[in-house]
């Protein structure tokens, strides 16, 4: 089960694949709290939708390109299952995360899956906050 906070359709604004259609599928929860964060609205909240029914929705919008965000998507286990479905549907699929987790099990499609990492300084980053901030629920 994944905590969604929306999906939708708009034009991709970041990376190759910028001024593509693309789906996002904002997830809830982050444990960290940079300040530049445009999206600290999903640090909480959200509804349960199993991958079955974010894969539907998806599909409903006719995109070939997909993006997982947040939040950080990476804290949720089913993440990667996500990904692998969507992939597995042709897609191209688009994971923005804060580069503070392990990526060990997120797909590694050549053709389909790009992971952006773009805290990659996390570390030396003051401005930041780790799991002492404690995580969003």
């Amino acid at each position: 089960m994944l905590t969604v906070f929306e999906i939708y359709a708009s034009i991709q604004g970041e990376s190759t694949h910028t001024g593509r259609p693309c789906v996002f599928v904002r997830l809830a929860a982050c444990d960290l709290r940079c300040t530049w964060c445009d999206t600290p609205y999903a640090f909480t909240g959200g509804h349960k939708m199993s991958v079955d029914d974010v894969v539907e929705a998806v599909a409903k919008f006719q995109i070939t390109v997909v993006e997982l965000t947040g939040g950080e998507p990476l804290l949720q286990a089913e993440a990667p299952v996500l990904m692998e479905r969507l992939i597995g549907r042709g897609l191209t699929v688009l994971l923005e995360t804060g580069g503070h987790l392990p990526i060990d099990d997120v797909p590694d499609d050549d053709l389909t899956s790009i992971v952006r990492q773009p805290a990659r300084l996390l570390p030396q980053c003051k401005r930041c906050t780790a799991p002492s901030n404690g995580p969003a629920t």
